[in-house]
């Protein structure tokens, strides 16, 4: 994943995305969770215990931080299925799922690092400043972190910005400005390709 993360290639980012689903399937099987279908149902506290044991194990494969990232990624196919993946995280974290107060979980330090990480979220791909290593106090590894990161960022309202049509981006001034200066800086490296 960590190396799927750094590849340019959005296609390449979208089939980790889609390993980061088979291995949460196989995480939540393992352990007999709802997300598998042939589990059979376990007590609540024996869920609980399970849940928390999944959830560790995400955060130590570092996957959090790669779903996270992908919602900010410029290629929208990529951020639509990270998207829906933390929509389907949360579904089994949560199942049923009242969103807390963000204002409450911002007098925290955790909670205001998620309020910071919603914040760069909303910014999408305009995003540059996003946290890779636990910047900004937002630890990808913990798991008290990422249930309250699940349980308080929008994640429907950002899904919303992401199945809308990109021609609200792409015609923009903002936009254009952008890829005028992405070609102004390759042209001296690819000369070549300019004839």
């Amino acid at each position: 994943i960590q190396t799927v993360e750094r590849d340019l290639d959005w296609e390449v980012r979208l089939g980790g995305l889609e390993l980061v689903d088979i291995f949460c399937h196989h995480a939540f099987c393992h352990f007999g969770l709802p997300k598998c279908p042939y589990a059979p149902v376990s007590s609540v506290v024996t869920s609980s215990i399970h849940q928390n044991k999944v959830l560790q194990i995400l955060c130590r494969a570092n996957l959090f931080s790669f779903l996270f990232r992908s919602l900010c990624d410029c290629d929208q196919p990529v951020g639509q299925r990270a998207c829906d993946l933390l929509l389907n995280l949360r579904i089994n974290f949560y199942p049923t799922f009242t969103p807390r107060d963000s204002q409450e979980t911002e007098d925290s330090s955790v909670g205001h690092s998620i309020a910071w990480l919603q914040r760069t979220l909303r910014q999408g791909s305009l995003a540059k400043n996003f946290p890779t290593d636990g910047g900004n106090g937002v630890d990808f590894q913990d798991p008290e972190s990422m249930m309250i990161a699940l349980g308080t960022i929008d994640l429907e309202e950002l899904r919303d910005e992401l199945n809308k049509s990109s021609d609200h981006v792409e015609k923009s001034p903002q936009s254009l400005l952008q890829d005028i200066l992405a070609t102004v800086g390759t042209i001296e490296e690819n000369e070549v390709d300019c004839y």
